[in-house]
């Protein structure tokens, strides 16, 4: 068993908080700098790079006995970016749509009594 392996098994069993960090400590940069070449916006990349360790933290069990977990961190960190970057976009496209609704309701409103002066 290697040192990453042991690391992720002592945090599993024994919820060593100091063993976990030094996991996080030896590949943050591997997961933040992928996710920011995928999102290209800073604070979604740190968004992508806390829910990566957390799902780490969730499945240590599951993942201690792999001989290195920089594969899974970056295979992890590209589709948590990219759902990221989905939800960013549809988040905009409602935003957008509001937007145009509301310019549509104040024009109605603005041509309704323009209508009612001009039938008077």
């Amino acid at each position: 068993m290697n040192d990453e392996s042991e690391l992720l098994r002592r945090y599993a069993d024994e919820r060593a908080e100091a063993a976990f960090a030094e996991i996080v400590r030896r590949h943050i940069g591997l997961v933040y700098h992928a996710a920011l070449r995928q999102t290209g916006d800073a604070s979604l990349a740190e968004e992508v790079t806390q829910g990566v360790f957390t799902d780490l933290a969730r499945k240590a069990g599951e993942l201690a006995g792999r001989a290195s977990i920089a594969g899974w961190l970056y295979t992890s960190t590209r589709f948590a970016a990219t759902k990221a970057r989905r939800g960013e976009q549809r988040r905009r496209a409602r935003e957008q749509e509001v937007f145009a609704m509301q310019i549509t309701a104040i024009d109605g409103v603005e041509d309704g009594a323009a209508r009612t002066d001009w039938e008077k």
